[in-house]
């Protein structure tokens, strides 16, 4: 692999990070997008966001947010229980082609758009820290 890849890669790797710590946004949003452009397929690059998530890169961010108190965990092992299950749904939607990769790219550019639009209204027009469910 050329020395320009792997700093490439590494500069995406550490983009992703950034926003990942920082606003819990990666492979989706950051990681995804920019492994595509650099040429992987959207498999390739799932796959890829998805080894991430297998190796404990997380662990200094988890550790920062425990010490500040912001881990609940009964929540986040549900959250993790669920998201265990979608992603191997998920995953056999993609590699089983059952939905193709356009409308794969449609799916997220949707997400993506309507998660920024509330985003945006909520926090940044309206300041609001509201809770959806108390």
């Amino acid at each position: 692999m050329d020395i320009k890849f792997i700093i490439a890669y590494l500069v995406v790797g550490i983009i992703s990070g950034l926003f990942t710590g920082s606003v819990g946004v990666g492979s989706g949003v950051i990681l995804v997008p920019l492994l595509t452009q650099l040429g992987m397929s959207l498999s390739q690059s799932i796959a890829t966001g998805l080894i991430l998530q297998l190796v404990p890169q997380s662990i200094f961010g988890v550790i920062e947010y425990y010490n500040a108190g912001d881990i609940v965990w009964k929540n986040s092992l549900i959250v993790l229980i669920g998201s265990s299950i979608g992603i191997y749904f998920g995953a056999m939607i993609n590699t089983k082609k059952w939905i193709s990769n356009k409308y794969l790219y449609l799916i997220l550019s949707i997400t993506l758009f309507t998660s920024s639009i509330y985003i945006f209204i909520t926090h940044v027009v309206y300041h609001s820290t509201q809770i959806l469910i108390q």
